[in-house]
Parts: C-alpha cells; sequence; structure tokens
C-alpha cells in the first residue's frame, strides 16, 4: 500500500476578490500518478504553485511525510523533493540542454552528467546532443528537458502543468511510458495536471477534480470513473457541435511560392520549396511532429521572418519583402503556438496586451484614450468569455487558457481575410476548444482563409478542408479530408508516405 507522501489541508487563496481555491484538500502517494482535472480558472495551477512554495495560502497547511511545513517557498520546496513543470517554459535558451539540467546546486549528477543524460534522453527518447542550445530546440523537445530538469534536481514530487499541451500523438504515448518508468522504478512522485480526458484515464491511477475553486472529487480510482463522469464532475453537460464542410469556397486569399529558408545555426534547409494555395472559406490544416518547420513557416507568412527565398501573396499583393505592419494591414492575423513572449507581453498589462495589434490606428488615439482601451477589452472579455478581473494586472496573471482567449480574440475580432493558427486550442479544457472551434468556423464561413496548424490530429480531422503534412521542412504528402485518417497522416508525419 502506497503512503501518503503529501498533505494539503483547508487550503484557501485569493487573488483581490477572486477566490481561486476554497478549504482545498490534496494528497499524493508516494510512487503513483495522480492526476488533476479542471477547465480553465478551476485553480488547478494555483493550488500547484502553493506546493511548490510560488505562493503561499491565507489559510491551510502542507505536511510532508507526515511533518508540517511551516512556510514554503521554491528554493525549500525543491529541498523538500518537490519540483514543478509550468506551462510557460523556464529555460535559459542561450544555454546548451547540459547547462540548463545542471544549473541547479540540487544536481545529482554533476560528476557523472553523461550517465545521467544518456538514462533519461533514452527514457523520453531524446536524441538532441546535450550541447545543443535550448533555442534550436522543438517545443516538444523544450518540454521534455523541462522534466528532466526535475529528475536532474532529485525531485522526488514532480507537478507537471499540462505536459502533454505541446507534444504529438507520438510523443505523448512516449511521455505516458516514460512516467510510468520513473514511478515504477525511480518512485517518483507525479502530479499529472490537464484538460484532457484520455490522457487522464490512460496516464493516471488516481484522480482529484477542481471546479471553481473547490475541491469536488478526491483520490478516485482511475479504472473506475468514466469520460462521462468526469465531464460531469468538472463542467456539467457539454454539447460538441458538428462541422459542416459544404461551406461556399471563394478565390484564393494565401498564395505561398517556393519557399526556402535555412538556419543560420547549421546552414540546414529548414524548410525547403514549401508551395500551398489557401480559398477563402477554406481551412487548411498543416500537421507535424513538432520541430519539422511550421513555427518557421508561420513566422515567414506574418512576417516575422524576413530571411528567405520565394514568395507569400495575399489577396493577389506580393507581400514577400514587407514586413508584419504591411501584412496587418492587408487585415493578416497570426496565432502563434507561443502565446506568452510572441503573441502576448509578459510583464505588460491585460489591457496595454488586448490593444497592442492597433496601437497606432485611430481607434485608440490620437493619444491612446485609456476608455477606449478598456471598451475594447471589455468587448473582448464579453465576446470571448475571458476571466479578467483586473485589466491593469500583468497579463502572466491570467490562466493559460484565458491568455488564449485573449490572444485569439484580439486578433480574430476584426474579421481577417488571413488567419495562420498555430495550435489555438494548446492548453484550453473543453468548453474552451468548443468556443475556440466555434469561432474558427465562424471566421471560415465569413469568407476568411484558414491555416491551421495543430499537432492534435483529432482537431484537424475536425476542422479543416485538406490536410498537408510537413516532414524534414517539405510537404510530403496532401490529403483530402475524406481520405484521411489517424494511419496514413501519422505515418506521413513519420516520413513514411508510401
Amino acid at each position: 500500500m502506497n503512503q501518503i507522501i503529501l498533505e494539503a489541508k483547508n487550503i484557501t487563496k485569493s487573488f483581490g476578490s477572486i477566490h481561486a481555491l476554497k478549504n482545498v484538500d490534496f494528497y499524493l502517494y508516494e510512487s503513483k500518478i495522480h492526476g488533476l482535472l479542471g477547465e480553465n480558472g478551476a485553480g488547478k495551477s494555483s493550488l500547484m504553485n502553493i506546493l511548490s512554495g510560488i505562493y503561499q495560502p491565507e489559510v491551510g497547511s502542507i505536511h510532508i511525510n507526515g511533518n508540517k511545513v511551516k512556510k514554503l517557498n521554491p528554493d525549500f520546496a525543491s529541498k523538500l523533493g518537490i519540483g514543478m513543470v509550468h506551462q510557460e517554459f523556464r529555460l535559459i535558451n542561450n544555454f546548451s540542454i547540459q547547462d540548463n539540467l545542471t544549473l541547479s546546486k540540487a544536481n545529482i549528477y554533476t560528476d557523472n552528467f553523461k550517465e545521467g543524460y544518456e538514462k533519461y534522453s533514452d527514457i523520453f527518447s531524446l536524441s538532441a546532443d546535450p550541447s545543443t542550445p535550448i533555442s534550436e530546440l522543438s517545443v516538444g523537445e523544450k518540454q521534455k528537458i523541462e522534466i528532466m530538469k526535475l529528475i536532474f534536481n532529485n525531485n522526488k514530487i514532480m507537478l507537471l502543468d499540462e505536459p502533454t499541451a505541446v507534444l504529438t500523438p507520438q510523443e505523448t504515448n512516449q511521455l505516458k511510458i516514460s512516467l510510468k518508468k520513473l514511478s515504477n522504478e525511480d518512485n517518483k512522485t507525479i502530479v499529472l495536471i490537464t484538460h484532457k480526458l484520455k490522457e487522464i484515464q490512460e496516464f493516471t491511477e488516481s484522480i482529484f477534480v477542481l471546479k471553481d475553486g473547490v475541491m469536488v472529487a478526491k483520490d478516485l480510482e482511475t479504472k473506475n470513473v468514466t469520460k462521462n463522469d468526469l465531464i460531469t464532475l468538472m463542467m456539467g453537460e457539454i454539447k460538441q457541435s458538428d462541422i459542416n464542410k459544404d461551406n461556399k469556397k471563394g478565390t484564393e486569399k494565401l498564395i505561398v511560392e517556393n519557399i526556402h529558408f535555412e538556419n543560420i545555426h547549421s546552414n540546414v534547409p529548414t524548410l525547403n520549396n514549401i508551395s500551398l494555395k489557401i480559398k477563402s472559406g477554406e481551412i487548411l490544416g498543416l500537421a507535424g511532429v513538432s520541430g519539422n518547420g511550421q513555427v518557421e513557416l508561420a513566422n515567414i507568412i506574418s512576417g516575422i521572418e524576413r530571411q528567405y527565398t520565394g514568395q507569400v501573396i495575399v489577396n493577389g499583393k506580393n507581400i514577400s519583402n514587407q514586413g508584419v505592419k504591411a501584412r496587418k494591414n492587408l487585415n493578416l492575423s497570426y496565432i502563434p503556438e507561443n502565446r506568452l513572449g510572441v503573441g502576448l507581453a509578459p510583464g505588460v498589462s491585460i489591457i496595454d496586451n488586448s490593444a497592442v495589434k492597433d496601437y497606432f490606428k485611430s481607434k485608440f488615439g490620437p493619444h491612446l484614450s485609456t476608455n477606449k482601451m478598456l471598451d475594447y477589452l471589455n468587448l473582448l472579455i464579453t465576446q470571448f468569455s475571458i476571466k479578467a478581473p483586473d485589466p491593469k494586472a500583468e497579463v502572466s496573471t491570467l490562466s493559460g487558457g484565458n491568455m488564449q482567449k485573449l490572444l485569439m480574440g484580439r486578433e480574430l475580432i476584426s474579421n481577417p481575410e488571413v488567419i495562420i493558427a498555430a495550435q489555438p486550442t494548446r492548453g484550453l479544457d473543453i468548453n474552451a476548444v468548443e468556443a475556440l472551434h466555434d469561432l474558427i468556423v465562424k471566421q471560415r464561413n465569413n469568407g476568411s482563409a484558414i491555416m491551421l496548424i495543430s499537432e492534435d490530429l483529432d482537431e484537424l480531422f475536425k476542422l479543416s478542408d485538406r490536410i498537408i503534412v510537413l516532414y524534414e521542412g517539405q510537404i510530403v504528402k496532401e490529403f483530402a479530408i475524406e481520405e484521411a485518417d489517424i494511419e496514413n497522416v501519422g505515418l506521413a508525419m513519420a516520413g513514411l508516405n508510401e
């Protein structure tokens, strides 16, 4: 019988007038994988931030191995063996993998790094050389390094906040195998925080459910709980929409011709001879394992990346030599996969982030009327169901889901003609995913040409009219949606497109 290694009792935490957690009890069994479920804003991340010492509760106590902890801070939590992987990466991009894994004084592989790295890179199927800078890794590879940091810091309790949100189906399956090995062989105690019910059911042994800051279910035995049971506990009945793909298609709004791009660090083609077309009223799905050129292609089309050859044509106008502003003026919107840092500015207020796209337009000017900006933010909050109690608070105080809603609302409220959407629903709960899917379809029906980049094949199959697969910087296969299935798209993603 597993022993309780950590117990939180009667935890209460507020942010201003918002009660994030209300008298929450939570406990973890040694060497067991636990699931923590809840929709956006339910309090999951707040509870984990308390357990890792980042937040302090107003009420309640924490016990480790039966001993009450007076006050946790991140250093003390780490010494007690508690480590957390956050939704937003906390890696030093200019440092190597080895540097990031060995920065902590608690590193247990100081004298035998090679041995430790070989063991865990094998467990996590990570093929990168330890001298590789973090900036050259894919999003999925960065996530693996974040989890490996906990192991190298000798954290026995691993709190993983949405770890599968940036992983492909193949990587997700590999993570499941890896975590079960860590639990069984290394005696790690693991908490998986996720919105994905399938993964909760496949990964975990025990499930806790938060709703509006209240723990509504404790220590449910995973094998005895159904998907519908969990949905009802989280948010009640959910209506999932069916997508009609018989809408009218128009003229070609976006044409990409012979795009070639090389990584300046390696002089290896990241994108090679990429050509595609998207019509008005059409959603083109872009599938691929993380790191095969998706981010680079999106940055080129949106104007962020300028060092490439080939052409980008929007509404018949060649904009290949023009930047972000010119493309926005042609009503092109970009929803990047990195919501905090590229899409939203960390350290800047919610109200300023909401208006940044239109800072230099007369709607807020000529001197940035605060009242007009607040009216605009309130419109976004209402239309996109964003929970943002304090407009002047830093945008990073929002939950991950509410950050994404703010970003998408800002980019889509103007009914753009071309939309590049990269991982638009990553990390969102079922309600938010359905709402944003409906929003994307509404934009399609209004005549937008949409490129949907996603590592969630279910999402691509649901929304796309066509799917192209990117592998090692090349389009290796195109499928009409009626011809696409998990097997043939998955094979193409692995470079096997026979």
